[in-house]
């Protein structure tokens, strides 16, 4: 009898006084920079023993095919492991799992998410609530022309993703040039990496005095072969003919861009704990609406800026963060 009270009390604790199961599933790929940020700041942020699974739909170098496989896998991986809570990674995993496993009752973090929660029925759902990404475009450009001591004419790139086509809506109100303070800058999407190259090759003589660029992940090559991000980050810093700068930390290094006022996974998984953090507690998801994280950092390469010869302003010197 003993025993049976036992197992009952047990039964009724609060989910905190045990380990959860989390199921974090991810729009990319292990070896991605972002990932791994985010995967570690939410595993430092988390409180309590819970143990984490991850599921990586690798969805930015497969064809949609592919990817459609991939998320059936994820649905197959989740209903196996039967988890308290899943955290997903970014607008494709959220795209495609959220509704569907919030549906078996299981809660749902989401992060990295650059579309509006809105529209996708994700604000006020009783299983769901995230994290929101918003680059800081114009805000960055903005900062960088102070660094370089006025821009004239900018160039941003990103790849042909929806993604990043909902990230350059968010922010720029026509498609092509517009003004940031007193610069032009003129944005693109472009999804084969050749035309990539020679819009890079070509954007000093084009007139523009810095290249900005966003997500660069589903370039493909002539034969439609997905081009890693390493290998477009690499070849752009070093063939760009005017200083390369960045929106996200995982690009910024040496052998990669200078930096700017960026964003990283670290504040995105540290925002989701807390989130999980809440939910195990036994606050429910509806109640606990979406919202951004920290809105950027100075993150700077000292080896590009050297390379470049430009120098960080003073009043940025103290609550910059230094690579190299």
């Amino acid at each position: 009898m003993n025993v049976t009270k036992v197992l009952l009390l047990l039964a009724l604790l609060p989910l905190p006084l045990r380990a959860a199961e989390i199921l974090v599933i991810s729009s990319y790929h292990p070896a991605n920079l972002w990932d791994q940020s985010y995967n570690t700041s939410l595993q430092e942020h988390l409180k309590g023993a819970h143990h984490l699974s991850h599921f990586y739909l690798d969805s930015k170098r497969q064809p949609r095919q592919e990817v459609e496989q991939s998320t059936a896998r994820a649905m197959s991986a989740y209903r196996q492991l039967k988890p308290d809570l899943v955290v997903l990674g970014d607008d494709n995993a959220i795209n495609a799992l959220a509704r569907p496993i919030a549906a078996q009752g299981t809660p749902v973090v989401f992060l990295g998410m650059n579309e509006n929660p809105r529209h996708k029925g994700l604000v006020g759902h009783p299983q769901i609530t995230g994290v929101l990404e918003r680059p800081l475009l114009k805000r960055n450009i903005s900062e960088m022309s102070q660094l370089m001591g006025g821009l004239g004419k900018a160039l941003v790139l990103f790849d042909a993703s929806e993604v990043s086509r909902t990230a350059i809506e968010d922010e720029f109100t026509t498609p092509d040039e517009q003004r940031v303070g007193q610069t032009r800058v003129n944005s693109q999407q472009i999804d084969d990496y050749r035309r990539w190259q020679e819009v890079v090759l070509a954007s000093r003589q084009n007139g523009y005095e810095a290249l900005f660029i966003g997500l660069y992940h589903t370039l493909t090559d002539e034969r439609g072969v997905h081009v890693s991000e390493k290998q477009v980050l690499t070849w752009t810093s070093q063939h760009s003919p005017v200083p390369l700068f960045s929106f996200w930390e995982f690009s910024v290094g040496k052998g990669g861009a200078i930096g700017g006022l960026v964003l990283n996974g670290h504040a995105q998984g540290e925002k989701a704990a807390e989130l999980v953090n809440a939910i195990l507690a036994g606050t429910t998801p509806e109640s606990l609406s979406p919202r951004a994280a920290l809105r950027g950092e100075y993150v700077f390469s000292r080896e590009e800026l050297a390379r470049w010869q430009l120098r960080v302003p003073p009043k940025w010197q103290e609550k910059a963060q230094w690579l190299e």
